[in-house]
């Protein structure tokens, strides 16, 4: 019967008979146990829809999302927008999210540090606006903001190599 079953279904014994033969066991089981059944039903029927059953819990078993997950370890080579680089090196790589988040640590230490006139200036300064443009938004002298970044110089360089300490 477990034969009839796999080769109905088209399936490859080597892939698929563990999985229907405790289907066929869970239906003799079930047979024998569960009282009325076999005067009901013929055991073809309960084998056959047990083993049905059976294959549709594997198929929903293999298309859960930790089942498809590639297992490596630490010395497979990993393809990285056509590179091929190790596991190891991929597990070091900058990751956006933790740089973003570190930049952000440093913003507010150096935030601690400055006038939030100082700090809107860095701001306007690290999005891309230029000297006069900061100058203009500012109500500033443009000889007044290059000497307030050339001030503030120190104080960023401190702030950022001393983030260790």
């Amino acid at each position: 019967m477990i034969y009839k079953f796999l080769n109905a279904y088209r399936l490859p014994e080597d892939d698929y008979y563990d999985t229907i033969v405790f289907g066929y066991l869970q239906a003799v089981k079930s047979y024998f146990e569960k009282s009325g059944l076999s005067e009901k039903y013929a055991f073809s029927t309960i084998a056959w829809n047990t083993m049905r059953t059976s294959l549709a819990n594997h198929y929903q078993k293999q298309s859960r999302i930790k089942r498809k997950a590639v297992i490596i370890d630490i010395d497979t080579v990993v393809n990285d927008d056509g590179e091929f680089i190790s596991f190891q090196e991929a597990l070091t790589a900058p990751d956006s999210y933790m740089i973003d988040f570190e930049t952000e640590l440093l913003m507010i230490e150096l935030a601690s540090k400055l006038s939030e006139r100082e700090m809107e200036i860095i701001r306007m300064k690290i999005d891309g606006y230029g000297i006069r443009d900061i100058a203009k938004a500012q109500k500033m002298p443009v000889k007044g903001v290059k000497e307030l970044l050339a001030g503030l110089r120190e104080t960023v360089l401190a702030v950022c190599y001393n983030e260790g300490e």
